[in-house]
């Protein structure tokens, strides 16, 4: 069973300076109250007032040896913290779409601590199931006008991405990342609602999964970002068969198509479908064609010139738009 954190605290945490050190420190494995005072300078009182309350929380767990008691990171906080301290180092690279809110209290590193602190909540309520804990956070974040590129790229993205390393990790089963998904793409048909194009381009694109693979909600963040940002979008879903997906392409005659893949077995019949859509070129069509998803696929694959890798939504916006 998975072990509920208090989201108020996760989300001081992130927030208070003092704890981010004691919680920084103790990523690199766990450690007695004096060698915390000695990495993070904080006063012994001052410090295990910090740890009791994060305790209290399930921010960290506390074991006692003989006379010493040692703090560690509480799993899976632990993934948490690390990885969202992995984006936040990118954040800075990002580029909002227009319309998008500006970064609520965002640091040096360009990733807000509220959309950390959003992540990691929505992390706890997903683990457990709780819809309606999900859909209470993402009201707060509409409610704070929130932008669809800074719901998907901050908080979607980081946790679901956690849900599935917790779930590579054995710690989470399939069962219960299935119904995160479900709940996320929930979510996410109401966020697509609401960020309506401005504008419409005379571009269009044909996204879906290649044969084999179910995962699609990463590719289908791709396609609302692209019709937020005025696009004619045709979204084929899962497990797209790749004489299907081939002849879809054809018939729609798209500026774009992109293809996620997510397991290594899965690689035959993605280069069946490039050389189906090459053949496509070929014979007159033009098109740029990205493949993303879960498995990298950059080493497997050979790309030509009008092809091209992207590694998560701002990757592919960035490319997309040729930033």
């Amino acid at each position: 069973m998975v072990r509920m954190h208090d989201p108020d605290g996760i989300a001081q945490a992130l927030a208070d300076p003092s704890r981010r050190s004691i919680l920084e420190a103790l990523r690199l494995g766990r450690k007695s109250v004096s060698e915390l005072c000695e990495i993070t300078g904080l006063k012994q009182p001052n410090l295990s007032n910090h740890l009791a309350k994060m305790r209290a929380q399930n921010v960290v767990h506390s074991e006692r040896e003989g006379r010493f008691i040692y703090y560690s990171l509480e799993a899976p906080f632990a993934e948490v913290l690390l990885r969202m301290h992995a984006v936040a180092s990118r954040g800075a690279r990002r580029r909002l779409k227009p319309g998008d809110s500006a970064d609520h209290g965002a640091g040096a590193d360009g990733m807000s601590i509220e959309s950390s602190a959003l992540a990691s909540q929505l992390l706890q309520y997903l683990l457990a199931g709780d819809e309606a804990a999900c859909s209470a956070v993402l009201n707060n974040m509409l409610s704070a006008n929130f932008g669809m590129a800074k719901i998907y790229l901050e908080v979607f993205q980081p946790a679901l991405r956690l849900i599935g390393d917790l779930y590579e990790q054995g710690k989470v089963d399939e069962a219960r990342e299935h119904v995160a998904s479900a709940i996320v793409e929930r979510m996410m048909a109401r966020v697509a609602e609401i960020c309506l194009p401005v504008v419409h381009r005379d571009c269009h694109a044909v996204l879906g999964c290649v044969a084999g693979n179910l995962h699609s909600v990463g590719v289908r963040m791709l396609a609302d970002s692209l019709h937020a940002d005025g696009w004619k979008v045709t979204f084929v879903g899962a497990d797209t068969p790749t004489n299907s997906f081939i002849d879809l392409v054809a018939l729609e005659a798209p500026d774009l198509v992109v293809i996620s893949v997510s397991l290594e077995n899965q690689l035959a019949e993605t280069r069946n479908l490039l050389a189906g859509l090459r053949n496509l070129r070929d014979g007159g069509q033009m098109f740029r064609t990205a493949l993303g998803g879960h498995f990298k696929v950059g080493p497997y694959i050979d790309l030509r010139i009008d092809e091209f890798i992207a590694d998560d939504l701002d990757d592919f916006t960035n490319k997309v738009n040729g930033v």
